[in-house]
């Protein structure tokens, strides 16, 4: 009888760790405005297939964030393409209910969180995607230099298997060469 309650309990707890129902922590008392400047994505995991099919030869892109007055962040993605140019994307991460969580409707990411970051050296961003019915997480590796930065690192690791991701779905991300190394301008 004890083993059959030990084993329950056990069963139990698993479940309310699943990926579905894990808690995602977010950085206490997110600063946007030490958050604002220049980021390289230096490493990404994620259990969306369409990622998992394209890791292998993605290259690291290069992030410009803005704050808004009203708490959003503005992004500019640069991202080097296999001809040698550069495709810029913007978006915008909408202020979420608590300062460091955001939304981006425009990529049905539901659930954007800064859930560690110095400001200096790295930040771990969970992402949530909702498309077509499909829910999918990510975790990116934020950094301020296109080096991987160790307690970064570590804390994606940590997090990884808590939100359902494992070491298969992660890929450190290769550096670009050409037009490669200078943020996007916050006019371009």
């Amino acid at each position: 009888m004890m083993l059959q309650t030990l084993l329950v309990s056990c069963i139990l707890a698993l479940l309310r760790v699943s990926p579905g129902q894990a808690q995602v922590p977010i950085q206490a008392n997110f600063d946007a405005s030490q958050f604002q400047g220049t980021w390289y994505v230096v490493a990404a995991a994620s259990d969306d297939p369409g990622f998992l099919d394209a890791k292998d030869n993605m290259k690291m892109p290069v992030v410009w964030v803005s704050p808004a007055a009203n708490g959003d962040l503005a992004l500019k993605f640069g991202y080097s393409m296999p001809d040698g140019g550069c495709q810029k994307m913007d978006t915008t991460f909408s202020r979420g209910a608590v300062d460091g969580q955001f939304s981006n409707a425009a990529m049905a990411q539901t659930d954007i969180r800064v859930v560690s970051t110095d400001y200096a050296h790295f930040a771990v961003l969970y992402l949530e995607t909702q498309k077509a019915g499909v829910r999918n997480v990510w975790l990116q590796l934020f950094a301020r230099t296109p080096e991987m930065f160790p307690e970064g690192a570590e804390k994606m690791r940590q997090l990884a298997p808590q939100v359902g991701l494992n070491p298969s779905e992660g890929t450190l991300l290769a550096k670009s060469g050409g037009g490669y190394g200078q943020a996007p301008a916050p006019g371009d």
